[in-house]
């Protein structure tokens, strides 16, 4: 039970059985890890929708119906979130480039869930997101993207967060998003996009975030970059071929 595969000092008339019994040992540890990295997935993104609950309910400027509406909003994210990864852990991170989303509501309805987990904050968010501007893929891909990186955002900046999304001359479909936070250090840029590595150890979380993004952004054939933004904190930018 300990082996990874068949060796290859088998007689010839065993070979096709052998690299059968090899290739399916292969996919089985692959499901298996697709499995293992939905489930925490998808705990890091029911984590903020339950967070938003939280907040809800603490908030008495709300009356009992609008408290109820917002709930049920966050709810309803829940079983989309669940109904996503299901089917990414099915059928492995593909990029489904015949798919568009919208991106200007959905950035809006995940600031607007962000404004109350961080309200003690009064963050300053902006949104440079043209009304036509498309992304080339999947709203559950979308969904987990600017999640992720909205969230840390917020999470990490002083008093500003901005997200844009542009065209590039190159070809590419670019999203950006912005804080004025302390940045991230050109040191750690290419090992927090690993799962399980953080760059803030102060604050909870588990170092998922950052690698679902990647993981995405590269089943589109794309590339996930950390710079420094003109707000002086983080900018990530994720480039994707249309």
């Amino acid at each position: 039970g300990k082996s990874k595969s068949l060796s290859d000092g088998y007689p010839v008339e065993l070979e096709g059985v052998t690299q059968a019994l090899n290739q399916l040992l292969v996919q089985s540890s692959a499901q298996q890890q697709r499995y293992q990295n939905a489930m925490n997935d998808l705990a890091h993104s029911l984590k903020t929708r339950l967070a938003a609950v939280h907040a809800i309910t603490d908030d008495r400027t709300l009356d009992k119906e609008a408290c109820s509406e917002k709930i049920m909003e966050q709810v309803s994210q829940m079983d989309q979130l669940v109904k996503y990864q299901l089917k990414r852990a099915m059928l492995g991170r593909k990029g489904l480039k015949q798919e568009q989303t919208q991106i200007a509501p959905l950035v809006d309805q995940l600031a607007q869930m962000l404004f109350k987990v961080y309200r003690d904050k009064q963050v300053k968010f902006e949104a440079v997101i043209p009304t036509e501007h498309v992304f080339p893929g999947d709203k559950g891909d979308l969904m987990e993207l600017c999640g992720n990186l909205m969230e840390n955002a917020f999470k990490l900046c002083i008093t500003t967060v901005r997200v844009s999304s542009y065209y590039n001359d190159a070809g590419e479909f670019e999203l950006l998003v912005e804080d004025d936070g302390p940045g991230v250090e050109e040191s750690i840029r290419q090992n927090i996009i690993q799962r399980g590595v953080r760059a803030d150890t102060q604050k909870a979380g588990q170092g998922i975030g950052l690698a679902v993004c990647n993981e995405i952004v590269i089943s589109y054939g794309g590339r996930l970059s950390i710079e420094t933004s003109d707000l002086e904190g983080a900018c990530f930018r994720i480039s994707i071929p249309i």
